[in-house]
């Protein structure tokens, strides 16, 4: 029984690394919409999506039979449920695509941008974070999933940049147009997505040692 069991959590660990490898081409492919303006590219992300809302319902649905046929205890009901809350940051991660996706057709409706402020550097680290806390998954590596929290930060602080070039210091008002508009929402989907990978790393972090640091707001590892 044993053996069959952790086969089949084995199992469940692949359609989760599957459901993170949709999500991180998804999240890569709508940053590439927006900075070549390939509208075809867009309607194409936002089609994807299906397919990890699919992953995550088989995940959830495993889960909730592992947890009924076997009565896992220990370290085996921490990963079932590690993986349960991961994949719902990774559905989280591509529906923020899917949402960037829309918004780069409407750019494309409205008019073109010049200028794409911080938001593909934003887009590159933000991928660069749900791969590592993909990894740190994977490997069961804690000093992987330590090092997500603090590059978050980074994420912000560029989403921050990016409001305050637009809109100016609190309080300021400035005319801007229907694209950038759009471009900030953009820019406030990859500073989300940001949130779900570190979301993931605090997940791992527990699975792997115990520590909760969900509620943490300093940068301490």
């Amino acid at each position: 029984m044993d053996r069959f069991f952790h086969t089949e959590l084995n199992d469940l660990r692949k359609d989760l690394i599957l459901m993170g490898e949709h999500t991180l081409d998804m999240l890569r492919l709508s940053a590439d919409a927006l900075v070549n303006a390939d509208i075809a590219l867009a309607h194409q992300v936002r089609g994807m999506d299906d397919s990890v809302d699919e992953l995550e319902k088989r995940i959830d649905r495993e889960v909730m039979r592992y947890l009924t046929l076997f009565g896992p205890m220990g370290r085996d009901i921490r990963l079932l449920m590690a993986v349960r809350d991961i994949g719902h940051d990774l559905e989280r991660v591509a529906d923020e695509a899917a949402v960037i996706a829309r918004r780069v057709i409407t750019i494309g409706e409205r008019g073109a941008l010049n200028d794409f402020l911080r938001v593909p550097r934003m887009a590159e680290l933000a991928e660069a974070q749900v791969r590592l806390a993909l990894d740190s998954f994977v490997e069961l590596d804690l000093e992987k999933a330590r090092a997500v929290r603090p590059a978050d930060a980074e994420v912000d602080r560029l989403h921050r940049e990016n409001y305050e070039q637009v809109f100016g210091a609190p309080g300021a008002s400035r005319a801007v147009t229907a694209p950038v508009v759009e471009l900030m929402f953009i820019s406030k989907g990859f500073e989300r997505a940001g949130d779900h990978a570190k979301n993931i790393a605090e997940q791992v972090i527990f699975l792997a040692s115990g520590e909760d640091v969900r509620h943490r707001h300093d940068d301490a590892n």
